[in-house]
């Protein structure tokens, strides 16, 4: 289940980049260099909306983890102190 919401989310945001991309170039010059160039920073814009989406819901998911393993170890620390002080 983990491994189908991983690609459900990286599918979904790579589809709005691709519509953000085709609704980019539809507003694009029709001729010249202006056209190749404007389509090539279109692409890299898109690209990186998609690295920057799926980077923060990795540090996200990854600071989540962290914080409960950081509240098992206070768990176990706590327990600890209380065996100590019996």
């Amino acid at each position: 289940m983990k491994t189908i919401r991983k690609i459900m989310t990286g599918a979904g945001t790579a589809l709005i980049c691709a519509v953000m991309y085709y609704c980019f170039v539809c507003g694009a010059p029709r001729q010249g260099r202006g056209h190749l160039f404007y389509m090539v920073i279109t692409g890299i814009f898109c690209v990186s909306v998609w690295t920057a989406v799926m980077g923060t819901i990795w540090y996200v998911k990854w600071l989540r983890r962290k914080n409960s393993e950081f509240e098992n170890m206070i768990d176990t620390l706590l327990k600890n102190i209380d065996e100590l002080d019996k």
